[in-house]
């Protein structure tokens, strides 16, 4: 059966000689594993297209119960070319494509693609990528029903008047409960302000530029590091080690 569907393209990899594996997340169908045949040849009609960011109009040949399918044809949505020609938006935005490529499941939800397509529309509008890929790592947590609670303490309950990150655990706790583990990482009010205000804000309001008093380090690492307890495919993304080892 023939079947339409937008889609991201996460990751490609080669198929002998002349053909390519293409990773996907659509709109309708979840990720999908698509042979795009001949598609390194010159004269293929893929040429150009299938490149990771991509937001794709894709027709594929569905056949049930089989691990992939077939592409038969894809068209532009949006190519995201702004994105793809800033190194530090491909750095952050890879890490993006591999929490999906490695964590979700083979089945659509609307709202994380929407999701999606709002952070790298922000990106491709001249957001700067660390701010946006932040926003995505909150609220896919918060899609996942594996949020980060920023108002109080994960143990007790209280309201957080000061706040300390556990990364063993992945999660923020008050001045009381933290003082039975032997490592925490202290989150100021600036950091834990901005957290609040990403779990809640649209995308289209994400500022054009990060405070200058904010450790943006430490919200990297709080953030890899919830990821990294939440999902065991994530203890370990060669994006953030590539990400590392350039900053």
């Amino acid at each position: 059966m023939l079947q339409n569907t937008h889609a991201f393209v996460l990751k490609i990899n080669p198929k002998g000689e002349t053909s390519s594996i293409v990773h996907c997340f659509s709109q309708d169908f979840g990720k999908l594993i698509l042979i795009a045949k001949g598609a390194k040849t010159a004269k293929s009609q893929f040429k150009g297209l299938l490149e990771p960011f991509s937001l794709l109009n894709i027709h594929f040949n569905e056949k049930k119960n089989r691990a992939y399918q077939f592409l038969s044809q894809a068209e532009y949505i949006n190519p995201f070319r702004h994105l793809k020609g800033q190194p530090e938006a491909i750095l952050y935005g890879s890490i993006i494509l591999e929490i999906l490529y490695k964590v979700q499941e083979y089945q659509a939800d609307k709202t994380l693609f929407d999701l999606i397509k709002a952070v790298f529309t922000a990106i491709d509008n001249g957001v700067p990528a660390m701010l946006a890929h932040w926003y995505f790592i909150m609220h896919y947590l918060q899609i996942e029903g594996l949020p980060l609670n920023t108002d109080a303490c994960y143990h007790c309950g209280a309201p957080l008047t000061s706040a300390y990150f556990l990364p063993k655990l992945g999660y923020i706790y008050c001045d009381g409960c933290r003082s039975d583990f032997s490592l925490e990482w202290e989150l100021d009010m600036p950091t834990m302000s901005l957290l609040k205000r990403l779990s809640q804000m649209a995308p289209e309001d994400l500022p054009e530029t990060i405070y200058d008093n904010l450790n943006s380090t430490l919200i990297n690492r709080l953030l890899w590091n919830t990821l990294a307890t939440r999902f065991d495919n994530c203890r370990s993304l060669q994006s953030v080690t590539i990400l590392r080892k350039v900053l």
